[in-house]
């Protein structure tokens, strides 16, 4: 049986025909476009991402800022002006012998964790208003470590709401606790007790000790001989950095155990290997009565006492 020649579809179905078929391969490429693997323009967004974390910056601004705590409190965030560690530079001779350069200056470390950047860090932690009450503890417990003698000095049992409830007060340099022997020698108050200085400056770091007002924690085994007086020892590790507060000033003491040596560092805050640095390299040294960072050795908090009261060693006997 011959079946008929089929007859071709009239022309405005055949239009209609093409155009559907085309808008399926349209469809079909954007699905497969889709689920495709990242391609050389995905990298480069994820190595963007991925620098941006590096570098500590916030991809967006919905996520919770750094230094939160901080900027509740109105509290100056780190920056230049709270690497204040002077490095003085070393000429080392033929002979092996050093000595320190005449006529030159000193330059600023910005490396390492120095005494008012390590006190911040650890004070943003408590005012933080951010995260969970566990997030929060284990955060303020993180930063704190013990003592050059091993002791553990844990901050107030106050609660969490009463910390956020804290303010900044650069003025407290001089009303909260006006003191010869406890306020800086740096803060210059007017005859009526008042601060005219920045809020920067308010912040500032005890720059020496009289030894024999210290009681420092001497660690088992004493000090370097039994006919000398420890606290000249360990007092060198140890640093408070002050903060003004609207309930008084706050001190917060930083131990620092690189002071303790001595040692030669480069521009950027790296300790070097006396045997290494020859006639001509460039090194630097500290000097300071008080510890100081450096990024083998950082400054660690070890106390936070609030409201103008005694740290955990005495500036004076009180009995």
């Amino acid at each position: 049986m011959n079946r008929p020649e089929p007859r071709p579809l009239p022309k405005p179905l055949r239009v209609l025909c093409l155009f559907v078929a085309a808008l399926l391969v349209c469809s079909l490429g954007v699905i497969v476009a889709n689920h495709q693997p990242s391609t050389a323009g995905d990298d480069h967004g994820s190595a963007t991402d991925a620098k941006q974390e590096s570098t500590g910056k916030r991809k967006t601004d919905s996520g919770p800022r750094r230094y939160a705590g901080l900027e509740a409190a109105g509290i100056p965030v780190p920056g230049d002006w709270s690497q204040r560690t002077t490095a003085f530079p070393v000429d080392t001779h033929k002979d092996g012998t050093r000595t320190l350069s005449e006529n030159a200056d000193g330059i600023t470390l910005h490396n390492g964790s120095g005494p008012i950047g390590t006190a911040l860090e650890t004070v943003d932690a408590l005012l933080d208003p951010n995260g969970s009450d566990d997030e929060w503890r284990k955060n303020v417990f993180a930063l704190l470590g013990d003592d050059g003698a091993g002791e553990s000095h844990p901050v107030s049992d106050a609660p969490r709401w009463w910390w956020t409830q804290r303010r900044f007060h650069a003025g407290s340099v001089c009303s909260g606790q006006y003191d010869d022997k406890y306020v800086n020698y740096a803060y210059t108050c007017t005859s009526d007790g008042k601060w005219e200085g920045s809020d920067t400056d308010a912040i500032q770091s005890q720059p020496f000790w009289t030894t024999k007002e210290t009681s420092f924690p001497i660690p088992e085994g004493g000090g370097p001989s039994s006919t000398t007086d420890p606290q000249q020892t360990v007092s060198q590790a140890y640093n408070t950095v002050l903060l003004p507060m609207d309930d008084g000033n706050w001190h917060v003491t930083v131990y620092c155990p690189a002071a303790l040596d001595a040692s030669l560092l480069d521009k950027d805050a790296n300790e070097l290997d006396p045997d290494q640095v020859k006639a001509g390299d460039e090194a630097y040294t500290v000097i300071s009565a008080t510890g100081y960072g450096t990024v083998q050795h950082p400054c660690r908090t070890v106390e936070v006492v609030v409201g103008g009261q005694k740290p955990f060693w005495s500036l004076r006997n009180t009995q």
